[in-house]
């Protein structure tokens, strides 16, 4: 349909003939640029800002060129914070933006599930964390007073009472741990059950996220960072 096009040493273009109306177009526009020689070599450079460049790739950067900027939310240090756990920060991500696939979600295409917990036959977000009567035992085994209030079976208000309230370091970080690892087991809980036949109890359930939690922090080398010092006790 068209031949390459050639650029000799004069800057001159030697164009064969060529039909395609958006290509006569473009060598048109080349030809129109008015190109400024200098005597230092060619450079690549990355943009860093608006009228900014420099010679060396920064990753972080180039995504904040490319990527939309909103604004922060509140729960964000909820789902990321250095001592989580990725997938199960991903899991409450999910829960947040209420993303992940219950029984209510479900129905919507032609699958309906009732809760395996309990059996209530609308099964959505808010019942699973913790209106449930099983899933909010498990909550009051697992949070006991790091809340620094009674624990609330609403999932909203328990969201609410994380961001809200002034929890010294440790104990934030314990806090969210906890709640990540126990919306992680609870969501995981269920498709054991539809792919097997035995189910955990309440207590089964609580030994593994307790042990989960410590194998964490073990991992964090808490002993040997003094901003950690004590997140075991």
């Amino acid at each position: 349909m068209f031949n390459t096009i050639y650029i000799n040493v004069g800057n001159l273009f030697i164009i064969r003939r060529c039909r395609d109306r958006q290509i006569q177009s473009l060598v048109a526009e080349i030809q129109g640029l008015q190109l400024k020689l200098t005597d230092g070599r060619d450079a690549v450079l990355w943009t860093r800002g608006i009228g900014d460049y420099g010679t060396t790739f920064v990753s972080t950067e180039t995504w904040n060129q490319i990527s939309q900027q909103t604004e922060k939310v509140l729960w964000s240090k909820t789902v990321w914070f250095p001592q989580g756990v990725p997938r199960f920060g991903f899991i409450i991500w999910l829960a947040i933006r209420d993303r992940l696939s219950t029984g209510h979600r479900s129905s919507v295409w032609g699958q309906p599930q009732h809760c395996l917990y309990c059996g209530e036959p609308d099964e959505t977000r808010d019942h699973l964390f913790f209106a449930c009567p099983y899933t909010f035992t498990l909550w009051l085994k697992m949070v006991g007073n790091l809340l620094g209030t009674d624990p609330d079976p609403d999932w909203n208000t328990t969201l609410s009472t994380m961001m809200t309230r002034p929890y010294d370091r440790l104990t934030f970080i314990l806090l969210r741990l906890v709640l990540q690892a126990t919306i992680y087991y609870l969501w995981r809980e269920p498709n054991e059950r539809k792919h097997h036949t035995s189910s955990k109890t309440v207590d089964q359930l609580a030994k593994m996220i307790n042990k989960t939690v410590r194998n964490r922090i073990t991992s964090t080398n808490y002993s040997t960072n003094p901003r950690l010092d004590g997140l075991m006790q």
